[in-house]
């Protein structure tokens, strides 16, 4: 008979605690997934600071390192060139990136019909008399395609406006000097020429949904981070989603938390964020209004190479698992 050697009372308590401790080590062991977010210097991306703000990337274990870009087209350069893991902006900044093949678009996080807005002097009282003047854009943005679209609805050609292509700052002195006498433009940069110039100068006088234009502010992934951390991808989902939910049930908070991340007001940042209508899922009108996009800037050398397979690119997947979070 096998004899086993007396343990004492001290070391069956540290075999217990070793033991423990070895069953919960590898939960414990686990660390967040470190996620790179491209947002812009804008209220719209209000969600993705109430998410670090208020816990939600924590909550499904994603440490989330925001950075903000100037614009869209930059937050579309780094998640392409995988500087960024996930980012969002409006489709016309980020088409010419996604063709290169790096990028999988998620959802849409907001969509707009009156986003982008048109400062006019106030001799300008309808949108014909814009035929053969000098108008502003910010060349590279979706402001290009909305002069093409209202020369489509005017039923003229596209050279029919006499576009001056400059910053959004410079937009607003370049109204006041008559140097154009239009320009089309996201907020503030609409509302901030009326400020400038005063309401008997200047009037807003059309917006993008006047030119028959939905925006899609859409939310896309890096190829090779979604593929190596699909997990990641689906967790910072849901905390969007999570804080899109918590910026409608507590809109003064957003605009406050939107106003601070951007050097704006409080109501200056609840106008811009009123301008939206968030959620996040795909949009009904997303891919034809892709499509149509990217037809348009083929049509203006802007894009090249094979044609973008939208039915790959939108992978809704990660979605549907983030939606299954709680």
């Amino acid at each position: 008979m096998l004899t086993l050697p007396h343990v004492g009372p001290s070391r069956w308590i540290a075999a217990l605690v070793l033991g423990t401790i070895l069953a919960v080590a590898p939960h414990a062991a686990r660390a967040n997934d470190t996620v790179r977010i491209g947002v812009g210097v804008d209220p719209i991306y209000t969600p993705w600071w109430i998410a670090q703000e208020k816990g939600y990337y924590e909550k499904y274990g994603v440490t989330a390192e925001i950075t903000q870009f100037p614009g869209g087209p930059d937050i579309g350069d780094a998640v392409m060139a995988g500087e960024a893991d996930i980012g969002s902006s409006g489709s016309a900044s980020f088409i010419p990136r996604i063709v290169r093949g790096n990028m999988v678009v998620l959802a849409t996080m907001a969509t707009s019909p009156d986003a982008l807005k048109m400062a006019a002097l106030s001799s300008i009282t309808s949108l014909d008399q814009l035929v053969g003047k000098k108008v502003g854009t910010v060349t590279g943005s979706t402001t290009d395609y909305l002069w093409d679209l209202l020369a489509h609805k005017l039923n003229v050609p596209e050279s029919s406006f006499d576009k001056q292509s400059m910053s959004p700052p410079e937009l607003v002195p370049a109204l006041d000097r008559h140097d154009i006498v239009a320009y089309f433009v996201w907020e503030p940069w609409a509302s901030r020429a009326i400020e400038v110039s005063g309401k008997d100068k200047v009037h807003i006088l059309a917006n993008s949904g006047d030119v028959n234009y939905m925006l899609n502010f859409i939310v896309a992934t890096n190829v090779k981070f979604a593929a190596a951390k699909p997990d990641a991808v689906v967790k910072t989902l849901a905390a969007l989603r999570d804080a899109i939910d918590y910026q409608k049930s507590h809109p003064d908070e957003a605009a406050r938390i939107g106003g601070e991340k951007n050097k704006l007001k409080p109501e200056a940042a609840a106008n811009i964020i009123h301008l939206y209508q968030y959620s996040l899922g795909v949009a009904p009108d997303m891919e034809p209004g892709l499509k149509a996009e990217e037809a348009w800037l083929r049509a203006h050398n802007r894009v090249k190479g094979e044609p973008i397979d939208w039915s790959k690119t939108i992978d809704q997947s990660y979605l549907d698992r983030a939606l299954a979070l709680k």
